[in-house]
């Protein structure tokens, strides 16, 4: 049994870039690191079948699936525990697909880099993130997504920006992100917005572009719905997570939760995926 813990990852504004190359697909960006991420452990079947539960519920988990097909041959039982709620732009796919992979490696004797390239082309392959696999190999807390795809295909830098504190909040239900990257109207808004801002920030990487971008970003997409705008234009350093119907904030937890949402509270990470369990 081995049990692997992965940071989970808000995008704050980005642009997708596709490529014949899947190691080239990805996105130009900026996103924090978070100290709550997804958990999963790999226990080892007598069959070669994978049984997948998530948050105590069978779960089909395609991505994940996939992520541990393409590392090991043997069947497992698979719990994934989410700090965050998935579908909401924090990451929750690539961080338990990474996780997953990394469980399946230590069975294998293969290195994390295995783990960090299937994840990657499970994501893509699945519908799922085009950037959070990048960034989550970056030893950054608030990492740029200079080129995109995986490295060394794809360039991450660090910002040398961090939270020590950070607020989510939740405002509705999940959102697809394939099938919003899908849209070609909303992609090209997205790339067009995404492109600026990107440029931007590499300028001068600091907090506060990083809010006034983020909220820039979301207004010029279009992906702000009634309930994300009001809230966010009453928390001056806040934005909307990439893609949820859900903010980010470095105000208190109170502020949020007087407002009635749901809220984590959490801080920036550097850190990598460790093994909590073997």
């Amino acid at each position: 049994m081995t049990s692997v813990f992965c940071p989970g990852h808000i995008t704050c504004f980005f642009e997708p870039v596709r490529s014949n190359a899947i190691m080239e697909t990805g996105s130009r960006g900026v996103g924090i690191k978070l100290s709550k991420g997804t958990t999963v452990t790999l226990e080892e079947r007598s069959d070669d079948r994978l049984e997948v539960m998530m948050d105590g519920k069978e779960c089909r988990c395609d991505i994940t699936r996939a992520a541990i097909l393409m590392t090991s041959s043997r069947g497992f039982d698979v719990t994934i525990e989410n700090d965050l709620p998935v579908g909401q732009g924090f990451g929750m796919s690539a961080s338990g697909a990474i996780a997953a992979a990394y469980c399946a490696c230590t069975f294998e004797d293969k290195p994390l880099d295995t783990a960090f390239l299937n994840a990657h082309i499970a994501e893509v392959v699945g519908g799922g993130g085009l950037g959070d696999v990048s960034a989550l190999m970056c030893e950054s807390h608030v990492p740029i997504r200079v080129e995109p795809g995986l490295p060394p295909e794809g360039e991450i830098k660090d910002s040398g920006l961090r939270f020590e504190k950070l607020s989510l909040a939740v405002l509705g239900g999940p959102l697809d992100t394939g099938s919003t990257l899908r849209d070609k109207d909303t992609s090209k808004r997205i790339g067009d917005a995404g492109s600026k801002c990107v440029k931007e920030f590499i300028t001068n990487p600091n907090i506060d572009s990083l809010f006034r971008l983020s909220r820039s970003f979301s207004k010029d997409v279009g992906l702000e719905t009634p309930a994300l705008r009001k809230v966010l234009s009453k928390i001056p350093n806040s934005g909307m997570c990439m893609l949820g119907h859900s903010v980010f904030s470095d105000c208190s937890k109170d502020v949020l939760e007087d407002m009635g949402l749901e809220v984590y509270e959490c801080s920036s990470v550097d850190s990598m995926p460790i093994i909590c369990r073997e």
